[in-house]
């Protein structure tokens, strides 16, 4: 079977100046998991080494360089799910942990592992006792203030001062930097996984836990006997969370002979049309999807926000894209639907 990766750095809103940028480091993880794949790796471990990739580039969301809580701390969600066993790993507002993936891949590993007195191995850690979970596991820690780049300090300061001065009562989220990242991927044999990680909106509530950490809104993967799906979400968190967006669209994907058409109708009744954003103004998020039933393999992405950049990797070809809303149209109504030829 012919291993399949993709990634996304994130459905919000990308200069064009700065497109070629992501596609580039899109293209480095996809390279990086697809080494994995072709040397007998899983899928699992393909997504985990891919976002690895995107989470040390200071262009993403996510690791390395990202968003700032109010209090100008670097606090990071992230979220795997292996689709072999449905095993799932999340972890939300970790400091100092260089890449939030690997706790989380830890995390779903163990979720077998035997206990004393009864304990269950936890499948969500945050905060401190996340970052303690990590030390006592021998992943790398480093000193919170070395997450931080220039870009996101500069964006700190300059939010800010426009908050504490007043100067915008409210702030145009679809320019803002919603570029989480994530991946999926299947591997040789057959088996699929997804991940997602994000260091979440600027200015962000210290101790907020965003989609990326959680089961079903940041990713989801499973696998029938007829079919399976990995699916990874970007966006607005809360809005994610609120709809379980991930999960949903695994379910209609499941339901569904045509994958474009069960895309459209989750982002459609699932997503825009929820009454449990019913008091949104703007509805953005984004999906990159890997659909596999016995005759085909498909990744597709969607999204309601300006862009989303997207990047796939096969053993036999490797492309990166950056997909855009039609010009004029609403959040509250459009969605744009890609398929991408393997």
């Amino acid at each position: 079977m012919e291993c399949v990766i993709a990634v996304h750095a994130g459905a919000g809103y990308q200069k064009p100046t700065r497109e070629s940028n992501y596609k580039k480091i899109c293209m480095k993880a996809c390279k990086k998991g697809l080494e994995v794949l072709q040397n007998n790796g899983s899928a699992l471990e393909a997504v985990s080494v891919a976002t690895m990739v995107l989470e040390d580039s200071p262009l993403t969301n996510a690791g390395y360089g990202s968003n700032l809580t109010w209090n100008g701390f670097v606090e990071c969600d992230a979220s795997v799910m292996d689709g072999s066993n449905m095993h799932y790993g999340g972890v939300g507002a970790v400091s100092g942990i260089k890449n939030p993936i690997t706790l989380a891949k830890l995390i779903c590993e163990k979720q077998n592992f035997k206990m004393s007195f009864g304990r269950i191995p936890p499948c969500l850690l945050v905060g401190q006792g996340a970052h303690e979970y990590a030390i006592q596991n021998n992943i790398i820690a480093i000193d919170p203030i070395n997450l931080i780049s220039e870009k996101a300090k500069r964006d700190f300061v300059h939010s800010k001062y426009k908050i504490m001065n007043q100067k915008c009562s409210y702030v145009q989220v679809e320019n803002s930097k919603l570029d989480t990242v994530g991946c999926v991927s299947l591997d040789k044999f057959g088996k699929v996984a997804a991940s997602s990680s994000s260091g979440g909106i600027i200015l962000k509530q210290d101790g907020r836990v965003g989609q990326a950490a959680l089961l079903g809104s940041g990713c989801w993967a499973q696998m029938t006997d007829d079919a399976a799906t990995a699916v990874t979400t970007s966006g607005c968190g809360e809005h994610l969370i609120k709809t379980n967006l991930a999960k949903e669209m695994s379910k209609q994907l499941f339901n569904s002979s045509c994958p474009t058409i069960a895309i459209n109708k989750c982002f459609n009744e699932d997503f825009i049309q929820s009454p449990l954003l019913n008091d949104c103004k703007e509805k953005l998020a984004g999906v990159l999807v890997l659909y596999k039933n016995k005759d085909c393999c498909e990744i597709l992405s969607a999204h309601t926000t300006k862009s989303m950049c997207i990047a796939y990797a096969t053993e036999h070809d490797q492309k990166s894209y950056v997909s855009r809303l039609m010009t004029n149209a609403s959040p509250e109504t459009s969605v744009m639907v890609q398929g991408y030829p393997l």
